[in-house]
């Protein structure tokens, strides 16, 4: 008898299409990392150094929310590798796991094995999220695996009445990589206690819900215990930077989650996610208890999320990540609903070659509609004159101009670590790259990877009053004002006057020319760039 998990022709081609596709769709944008990223490689790097998770050595902030993540990467580090190279290299690998395991998610859940277990790789192959935020040099694709991986092994263990024990390990290590597997864990303990199956006579409800509880405290406990004697704080400074202080301000952040969401419906292809998803209730009317019913309830999950925490500032919607691999098995499901619709219609005169044909046509329609929202609107920077291939390619002004961005910050912070006298210091609104190359003493303006700007109250306002252009002449001012409205909202200009950094960066104030600091260009012919100081820093030759 045929394996069942070896897949057919027909779905095997179709496989390897997905792969295709996402080793093309990768190449366009393997080139970027994102700047927070280097965050996590500064905290890598002093682990690997023995000074501990932190970012500024001698000082403890969590500064990330990825504490797997930055530990697999010292681990690296420590033995000679690079981390850019290797968290591109992991995100890839964990990202192809992700696909590979809707494809089973799939075969499961139908019970049967053929093309539509493919379609929700396609899927993925062509959203930009889902691509780019594997090779951007964070944790996404390691999150969305673990999470993938710990519902799959929820919803089998309860359909064979099993122990919750493997499942629950797996959202373990997903809250190990991210603080927010614990949400997916929460969401399943709901439903397994509001929605019981038969899980024998030997355990009640209560005693199911234990067995999904306790194997993830029994992981997840001592890590906590140890990250509050070190950190002193319940959740991550990153959270506390999202936070707003009053309820005024707490409504607006919702308003700023919701639009978040909107913005993916309407500008990263999500439309024919709600569409199709919405469309497979109407036909198909799941019951709660049942597998896809439990699916569409995690549907809810991003909205509530991205509401409190106010959205994100990243782009491509990274927020969004995790929950991908299920909108795209609830999608193939929707079009496999519509299929049979057709398939089982009265008979008509068109020949089955025909209808193939059109269902072909259509799935490739939403695949294309899937990959121009939003990665060729985000490497075409919204230019409408852009040639698609050079778009398809990432070989656009708009793209370059990020790149050429990132690639000078690295540039300013390699001369740093060489010309800078011993003692600098420097504030900055972008604590990543810079930072990490130069190995200063850093303020982190935004508040990320320092306590007391953390704690402060939002002042939106004040932020985003920044001159976009004067102060970031060579970045996309569309890129810069996301992030400075989005998530960022907290600043203490006062304070980091008060720290008397020796320069400041980028997030030059109004407050600071007051306090005496003036513009000044760096010496050096392989960049121009300018830093803001009460006076010339004098570097080394």
């Amino acid at each position: 008898m045929r394996n069942r998990l070896l897949p057919e022709k027909t779905t095997l081609l179709l496989l390897l299409l997905a792969l295709a596709i996402y080793a093309f769709h990768s190449a366009s944008m393997f080139e970027y990392t994102y700047d927070d990223a280097f965050i996590s490689y500064r905290y890598a790097k002093n682990l690997s150094a023995g000074h501990g998770l932190v970012y500024n050595i001698g000082e403890r902030v969590e500064g990330y929310t990825n504490f797997l993540w930055t530990v697999i990467l010292a681990g690296f580090i420590r033995i000679g590798f690079d981390p850019v190279l290797v968290s591109k290299v992991l995100g890839i690998v964990f990202a192809v796991a992700t696909m590979l395991c809707c494809w089973y998610f799939s075969l499961w859940l139908r019970g049967r094995n053929d093309w539509v277990n493919a379609l929700p790789l396609l899927f993925l192959s062509c959203s930009g999220p889902f691509v780019a935020w594997a090779e951007w040099g964070l944790e996404a694709a390691m999150f969305t695996f673990f999470v993938v991986l710990g519902l799959l092994l929820f919803v089998k263990a309860r359909a064979q009445a099993k122990r919750l024990i493997a499942a629950s390990i797996a959202f373990a290590v997903a809250a190990l990589t991210r603080p927010e597997g614990i949400i997916f864990l929460v969401a399943c303990a709901i439903y397994q206690f509001f929605a019981p199956v038969d899980v024998g006579k030997s355990r009640g409800r209560a005693g199911a819900l234990l067995g999904l509880l306790l194997p993830f405290l029994a992981v997840y406990g001592p890590y906590f215990a140890w990250r509050y004697s070190y950190y002193g704080y319940l959740f991550p400074n990153t959270y506390y930077v999202r936070m707003a202080g009053s309820v005024g301000l707490y409504l607006q952040q919702w308003v700023r989650g919701l639009k978040y969401i909107f913005d993916y419906l309407f500008r990263g292809g999500g439309a024919v996610v709600l569409i199709l998803i919405g469309l497979f209730w109407v036909l198909r009317r799941p019951a709660i208890k049942s597998v896809e019913g439990f699916l569409l309830l995690l549907c809810g999950l991003p909205i509530i999320y991205s509401m409190h925490v106010g959205g994100d500032s990243k782009q491509l919607f990274r927020l969004l990540v995790p929950y991908l691999p299920v909108f795209y098995i609830l999608v193939a499901r929707a079009l496999e609903c519509i299929w049979l619709l057709v398939a089982r219609a009265p008979a008509t005169h068109v020949p089955r070659w025909a209808v193939s044909t059109v269902s072909a046509l259509f799935v490739a329609l939403l695949l294309s509609y899937t990959y121009w929202f939003p990665t060729i609107l985000y490497l075409s920077g919204g230019e409408p004159d852009v040639p698609l291939c050079d778009a398809l390619l990432g070989r656009t002004r708009a793209f370059e101009a990020i790149l050429g961005f990132e690639r000078q910050k690295k540039l300013v912070g390699l001369w740093l670590r060489k010309h800078a006298p011993k003692g600098t210091t420097i504030a900055t609104i972008v604590a990543g790259v810079t930072p990490y190359y130069s190995g200063l003493y850093t303020y982190d303006m935004l508040g990320v990877t320092n306590v007391h700007i953390a704690h402060t109250e939002p002042q939106p306002y004040r932020i985003t009053s920044v001159d976009v252009r004067r102060t970031f002449p060579e970045r996309p001012a569309g890129v810069v004002e996301n992030i400075l409205v989005t998530s960022h909202q907290k600043s203490d200009n006062e304070y980091i006057i008060r720290m008397d950094p020796t320069l400041i960066l980028e997030g030059y104030d109004i407050a600071f020319r007051e306090a005496g600091y003036k513009k000044f260009l760096f010496p050096t012919t392989e960049f121009r760039r300018y830093y803001w100081a009460k006076r010339p820093v004098k570097f080394l030759p």
